[in-house]
């Protein structure tokens, strides 16, 4: 079996991270809509809303329009979601592909949104999913903007 690679970018939020947090967990169709040049449409296909276990149907645009169905993992004690992908167009590319983000608070100084992914590249020509953690970083300030002017 390949072995798992990682990447990661951590996003500095003047929001904190409670607040960012819970928006991003029970607003998620909000924040869809707040990106429509990345998130063309949405639905839950599994499960009761955004909730823990269920699956998200989602088609964007990431260097080409993509769809993708996402179980959703939610993680409290910890304010992280993950996002892995059961189906679509990313599997022909990658075997895995798990997408987490964890927020924290970096004391006086606001919070942070740590983004990694974690992936098995079907083959050796497959890039490196650098530019989904660019996408994920303009969501987190988008979101963290947000929150700040309401």
């Amino acid at each position: 079996m390949a072995q798992i690679a990682k990447v990661s970018q951590e996003v500095e939020l003047r929001s904190s991270a409670p607040k960012f947090y819970e928006f991003l967990k029970n607003k998620m169709d909000f924040v869809f809509q707040m990106f429509p040049e990345i998130y063309k449409s949405w639905k839950v296909v599994e499960g009761n809303g955004y909730a823990h276990g269920s699956v998200i149907q989602l088609k964007y645009n990431i260097d080409g329009l993509s769809e993708v169905k996402e179980r959703l993992s939610i993680d409290d004690a910890n304010k992280s979601l993950t996002f892995e992908c059961v189906e679509g167009d990313l599997l022909r590319d990658f075997e895995v592909m798990k997408m987490k983000i964890e927020v924290v608070e970096n004391g006086s100084n606001g919070s942070s949104a740590n983004w990694s992914i974690e992936f098995v590249k079907a083959n050796e020509d497959v890039a490196t999913p650098h530019n989904y953690l660019l996408c994920v970083a303009k969501v987190s300030e988008g979101i963290d903007d947000y929150l700040c002017k309401n």
